[in-house]
């Protein structure tokens, strides 16, 4: 949820800001790389 909300304010974030955006989603699994490289694909595909 919280990533469709960055999408929705920011069509093309940057990796940095996607990181800054998804920095209070906690993760004990550890994919924070792909969930973060998935955010950056959904930006390119719109």
């Amino acid at each position: 949820m919280r990533a469709a909300g960055l999408l929705k304010q920011n069509k093309k974030p940057s990796r940095d800001e996607i990181k800054k955006y998804m920095n209070t989603n906690i993760c004990r699994c550890g994919t924070y790389n792909r969930i973060v490289s998935a955010i950056e694909k959904a930006s390119l595909e719109g």
